[in-house]
């Protein structure tokens, strides 16, 4: 009974406050792809997949449990860009995909803004985070797409055809596929609830709502979503995320943890705007999965986080990681032990990594521990941060191009 509630809110008709915009396609094109019978029992089988598993996560209490990190390949596909602007492009997708990683791991600057002051207006709801890591695609590029992809290389097409058939390309299963161009009637961005990447499944990102900065060619991200939030909603849907007001008035989002919200919002409301369902619970309106600027939301819930990683876990295996090289593994080749610890922790390192920084972030984004380092193959690292509360704190090393973040519990 609950699968057949979720399908059909999946297929309700969204509504949206603002005329020239619509931030987000999904609701539209899942309805568009329940007359494809293939792929409708595709998502139908997936759900419950995806379900099965969030019971179990939920049983066991897991997803509190520090996991560990899944690195994605990612492939990026501009149709309708120069290949005279491919630095600038490749530059632009990796500034995407840091956005990603911060997101994603509850480490974005603006965190903050939640531990500090609007998470206290929320009582019983903690921010949340998975234990992942987006990493562009680098090795065994598939053939006859871009004539310019050169193996060795980031995964980024340009003037490839990714969708000339369909929204599911076959030619590049196993990666996380993004695919950024005009999207037609003012949208945004759209993805497909539960996806899998052996599916070959994209997301599709308005070409004025993609990273962050100045852009490049018709890339340019443009005001109020400028801040590549845009994906981090979509890849909530991807994840099985609904919109937190469930696509109904006062609808069911199947989270927990999320207040109950009659529709969506835009701009950037005050932290007193009410809901006017049963109760009128404060609306998280800085929540991912609203339509809220990119600069006023900033956070997943605790709830979220686990539908997203019971998702992700029955998709894992799907992602193809002979797509990723060595120079893309160097800083995520690292444990942490002991795990938990009380602040004192060393750090092995299993390749050999130069030019690159080791810091520790607490939940609010506050950074407790920073050292630039060059290391061995093998080689340890020992960290002591003095006076430490306890909690959850993430480490993460990185280098200009890439990063990788693990989670500690510090008791």
């Amino acid at each position: 009974m609950k699968l057949k509630i979720y399908f059909l809110l999946c297929v309700s008709i969204c509504q949206f406050a603002n005329a020239q915009v619509k931030r987000c396609g999904s609701v539209e094109q899942m309805q568009k792809m329940m007359f494809n019978p293939l792929m409708k029992q595709k998502y139908l089988n997936q759900i419950e997949k995806s379900n099965q598993e969030l019971l179990r996560l939920e049983n066991h209490s897991l997803a509190k449990n520090p996991q560990i990190t899944l690195l994605i390949p990612v492939a990026v596909h501009f149709p309708s860009e120069s290949n005279s602007n491919r630095a600038c492009l490749v530059a632009l997708a990796q500034n995407q995909i840091d956005i990603l990683n911060n997101d994603f791991n509850g480490t974005n600057s603006d965190i903050s803004v939640w531990n500090n002051t609007t998470g206290s207006y929320f009582p019983g709801v903690n921010n949340g985070s998975i234990d992942v890591q987006f990493v562009l695609a680098t090795q065994n590029h598939p053939t006859g797409t871009d004539p310019n992809l050169v193996n060795g290389q980031p995964a980024v097409t340009i003037g490839y055809d990714f969708a000339a058939n369909s929204d599911w390309n076959a030619t590049w299963t196993g990666y996380l596929n993004i695919v950024v161009d005009n999207l037609s009637g003012g949208t945004l961005g759209y993805a497909y609830l539960a996806s899998d990447p052996n599916d070959g499944a994209a997301i599709f990102i308005n070409y004025s709502a993609f990273a962050s900065g100045s852009g490049c060619g018709n890339v340019v991200p443009s005001a109020p979503y400028n801040l590549g939030r845009t994906l981090t909603h979509e890849l909530g849907h991807y994840l099985n995320l609904m919109h937190i007001w469930g696509d109904a008035f006062c609808g069911d989002d199947f989270v927990a943890d999320t207040p109950l919200h009659n529709e969506d919002n835009y701009g950037c409301p005050s932290i007193n705007h009410l809901s006017t369902c049963s109760g009128t619970p404060r609306e998280l309106t800085m929540n991912y999965m609203d339509y809220t600027n990119d600069s006023c939301m900033y956070m997943f819930t605790q709830g979220q986080a686990t539908r997203m990683q019971a998702h992700l876990n029955t998709i894992a295996s799907n992602f193809n990681q002979n797509t990723l090289g060595l120079n893309s593994l160097v800083a995520t080749a690292f444990s942490v032990f002991p795990n938990p610890n009380n602040g004192n922790f060393s750090i092995s390192f299993e390749n050999g990594i130069t030019n690159s920084t080791i810091v520790v972030f607490d939940v609010t984004g506050r950074k407790v521990f920073e050292k630039e380092l060059t290391v061995n193959s093998g080689e340890i690292i020992d960290v002591k941060i003095d006076n430490v509360n306890t909690g959850i704190y993430s480490v993460v090393v990185k280098n200009d191009s890439h990063s990788s973040t693990q989670k500690i519990i510090i008791k």
